[in-house]
């Protein structure tokens, strides 16, 4: 089912034009960046599909197989991961939290900051303390589905944004191990990326200890990652950008045990620098006709205060 619309194909399924357009874009960019062989990251889009009205169900049924197939002992160094902050006696939801906690403080890790250089498989990610969307939500899901828990890839293509989706206790739920987001619905479950779409205002119905595990990756109101300006812009931002009716949202899988399928290039300089900066151009311009919010362009037009429960 929708074989036909997966990878370059799902922009075949979004009706709006300026969401078709910004996908479109995206791919640019993505291309500029990584190349037309860039590895694993353009590799991975192969199996992503829209989230839209028309796949919803498929993508929240049989889109993503649940059993798991990893072999213990192929990736001892993510098992080992696994087994320092996971233990048997905790919920699936409490592992897939102590997992997101770990993934978003590998920024803290590591022989290099992510920003000089981006590349390599999961392991090296823990070893250089990546911290790029792409690169960090890859090594989540597989870290997920180590300790058996079904994970998959979300992306907000016009954004700019990748992020996750995991089931615990048979419900999936988004979560955004970069900045260490994990929303919960009205009745106290797991939000999922459908739900958030539907109702992006959930986010101002967060407990405040959701909020306490959010950390923003870059500081740019106040003077600390986790200045209260910082943590309601995270939630400004996942409100009015990655989860904006206009947004351009798909999901994908991607599994720990194919590692011999992927290719793991690594990158200091983007492939096609003039390609890259027409696209990230023209993407800004795109967002701009959309109705992205003017804090999505500069962060010091936000003003707004952190809404909780």
């Amino acid at each position: 089912m929708f074989e036909a619309f997966l990878g370059l194909n799902q922009t075949k399924l979004m009706d709006d034009p300026l969401t078709r357009r910004g996908c479109e874009l995206w791919l640019e960019r993505v291309l500029g960046f990584y190349g037309e062989n860039g590895g694993v990251d353009v590799e991975v889009i192969d199996g992503q599909l829209a989230l839209t009205a028309k796949t919803v169900d498929y993508l929240y049924s049989d889109f993503t197989p649940t059993s798991m197939h990893y072999v213990p002992g192929s990736r001892p160094m993510l098992e080992t991961i696994v087994s320092r902050h996971v233990t048997d006696s905790m919920s699936d939801r409490e592992k897939a939290l102590a997992l997101m906690r770990r993934v978003r403080d590998n920024q803290d890790t590591g022989l290099a900051r992510h920003d000089l250089f981006c590349g390599g498989d999961e392991e090296d990610l823990l070893k250089r303390g990546a911290l790029m969307c792409n690169e960090v939500s890859r090594l989540y899901v597989c870290l997920c589905q180590i300790a058996g828990l079904p994970a998959r890839l979300h992306c907000s293509h016009i954004s700019g944004h990748m992020m996750t989706e995991v089931q615990t206790h048979g419900k999936w739920g988004w979560i955004d191990p970069m900045k260490g987001m994990a929303p919960i619905n009205d009745r106290d479950e797991p939000a999922s990326a459908w739900e958030l779409l539907q109702d992006p205002a959930l986010f101002e119905r967060q407990p405040r200890e959701m909020w306490q595990d959010c950390r923003p990756p870059h500081v740019t109101l106040g003077t600390e990652q986790r200045d209260p300006r910082n943590i309601a812009r995270e939630m400004a931002r996942g409100r009015d950008c990655y989860f904006h009716p206009r947004e351009a949202m798909a999901l994908g899988n991607y599994f720990v045990w194919e590692h011999g399928r992927y290719t793991y290039p690594w990158r200091i300089e983007p492939a096609d620098p003039a390609r890259l900066e027409r696209a990230r151009h023209l993407e800004m311009l795109n967002r701009k006709a959309a109705g992205w919010p003017d804090h999505y362009f500069n962060d010091y037009l936000f003003d707004e205060e952190l809404k909780t429960r």
